[in-house]
């Protein structure tokens, strides 16, 4: 319902995001979200890929991940980025970035 809220609030469908920035807790997490939200494995490509090299560093992980995918997606405006992070108790938070 988090995503779908975020979506919806801003006209948007699944398929208009352009890249998933998820807090890689655990290869656990990246697999339950993908589950949920229905991503293929190339939307939690780079999660899993900060994962491996870094670990979860806390909050600052999901940070990793928007770097990485500013890499490689480049600079070209209007890119969605939906970027998911979890807290204690497992509080959700979500936003939705956009390149400009």
């Amino acid at each position: 319902p988090l995503t779908e809220d975020l979506l919806s609030r801003n006209n948007l469908t699944k398929d208009e995001i352009d890249a998933w920035a998820i807090h890689p807790g655990g290869p656990r997490i990246i697999d339950e979200i993908g589950s949920q939200l229905g991503l293929v494995d190339e939307d939690l490509s780079t999660s899993r890929a900060v994962l491996a090299e870094h670990g979860n560093c806390s909050s600052a992980t999901v940070l990793l991940v928007l770097d990485a995918i500013n890499q490689q997606i480049g600079k070209e405006p209007g890119r969605n980025i939906v970027a998911l992070a979890f807290g204690p108790g497992l509080t959700l938070y979500a936003a939705l970035l956009r390149t400009r």
